[in-house]
């Protein structure tokens, strides 16, 4: 029986998959009103499989989410373009954690971007706290052929606020729970926190869910610029539209990030001036980072090398689990793929410098700070402990790109 049911549902899938159908919801300028971009959405056929959750799930089950994602964004495409004069000039297409792609990019994506359209692909912030180093990678690749990244329903999840950093989004868009129950402690931080980074970032803020006049207001208030819901327009056919204005506000991609091999201690040593102590003191460096991750306000990701003694033991261990059990993400580099109860890791290539620093970095929306040491073979350490916000990233950005191996292949330009 288990055999036949499952094979009417892979024929029930492929049926489903064959007769995928596109809608398209205006996104607005909230300034004027004006539409300047449209996100695209998919719906199944008639029946058990017509809710994209539905359709997804089963898919996942079936272990065919990759493909159904990619069809999705092709069939989306497609429409776009066959809708002629009443292209998008800016669209906006979902991208599943599980579904990124490694090959190149398709024929239709490439012809939009060619006749001058513009893309941005969302991760959900499931994407992002699932597999930040992956989607990292990914974002980088789609910014070297032009594609923009937004990071999606943020603050349904806390954790995407200290993850939002590593992926740097040109587009942040505010879950609907923010802009219709705004009047609570955990919207005001989530505000406050995506209006800081859009503004040391020049990001846009996106608020979806906008159904009545007062939630545009608030998401006003919010610091959105854009706006997304049935206040503008339900999903629909592409047509022609008296809103329509030039895509003036819509994101444009950021440069893409250089190579990121040089190890944090490198990187600092060229601009600031390094202390030499004992391994006990640069010990302490490392607790008192390790215990700030633990003691912040808000998120934070810890990202460290296990340093001269090897994985943690002891204190260090019971900091480093406690804190993989309370923050957003906790990695230890050169301890293997899992060193301790909920704390990712990974190998170390041989010759990789890393191997002989010993660097702690934790960030936050409300902290930011690394400590960086080499051993100096004669019994003390080089070593210094910085705050600076924007070094502190690039430090974390170097070390989360080292810790999932990125795909052999890379998607090429159009």
């Amino acid at each position: 029986m288990t055999d036949v049911a499952g094979s009417v549902g892979s024929v029930e899938l492929a049926a489903a998959m064959g007769a995928l159908d596109t809608v398209f919801q205006p996104i607005v300028d909230l300034a004027t009103g004006g539409v300047i971009a449209h996100e695209a959405l998919t719906r199944g056929p008639a029946g058990v499989l017509a809710r994209p959750e539905q359709l997804f799930e089963r898919a996942r089950r079936e272990h065919r989410l990759a493909e159904l994602d990619e069809l999705c964004r092709v069939r989306a495409l497609e429409a776009a373009l066959a809708a002629g004069a009443d292209r998008p000039d800016t669209l906006f297409l979902n991208v599943e954690p599980d579904g990124i792609p490694i090959g190149p990019a398709p024929a239709p994506a490439v012809e939009f971007v060619r006749a001058g359209g513009r893309l941005v692909l969302e991760f959900t912030e499931r994407a992002l706290t699932a597999d930040p180093a992956r989607v990292q990678w990914f974002a980088n690749r789609l910014r070297h052929v032009g594609i923009a990244v937004a990071l999606d329903d943020v603050g349904s999840h806390p954790s995407s606020l200290a993850l939002m950093p590593f992926l740097r989004p040109e587009v942040v868009k505010l879950d609907q729970r923010l802009v219709q129950a705004p009047h609570d402690d955990a919207a005001a931080r989530i505000g406050t926190a995506v209006c800081a980074y859009a503004e040391q970032n020049d990001a846009i803020v996106l608020a979806e869910g906008i159904e009545t006049a007062e939630h545009e207001r608030t998401a006003r208030a919010l610091g959105a610029t854009l706006g997304q819901g049935w206040f503008y327009g339900r999903p629909g056919v592409l047509g022609p539209d008296a809103r329509r204005i030039p895509p003036v506000g819509a994101p444009l991609a950021r440069a893409p990030e250089g190579p990121t091999r040089r190890s944090p201690f490198a990187t600092v040593s060229r601009s600031r001036p390094m202390r030499r102590g004992g391994l006990d003191e640069v010990a302490l460096a490392a607790e008192l980072l390790e215990r700030r991750a633990l003691t912040a306000e808000g998120p934070t990701v810890t990202l460290a090398t296990v340093g001269p003694s090897g994985v943690p033991t002891g204190d260090r261990a019971a900091r480093y689990v406690a804190a993989g059990e309370t923050t957003s993400l906790v990695a230890l580099l050169g301890a293997g793929a899992a060193p301790l109860p909920g704390v990712r890791g990974a190998d170390l290539a041989e010759g990789d410098p890393l191997c002989s620093e010993w660097d702690v970095v934790v960030v936050g929306p409300h902290v930011a700070a690394a400590l960086v040491a080499r051993d100096t073979f004669g019994g003390d350490h080089q070593y210094t402990v910085v705050y600076d916000r924007g070094l502190v990233l690039e430090l974390a950005r170097s070390l989360m790109s080292r810790i999932v191996p990125a795909p052999n292949a890379a998607m090429p330009g159009p």
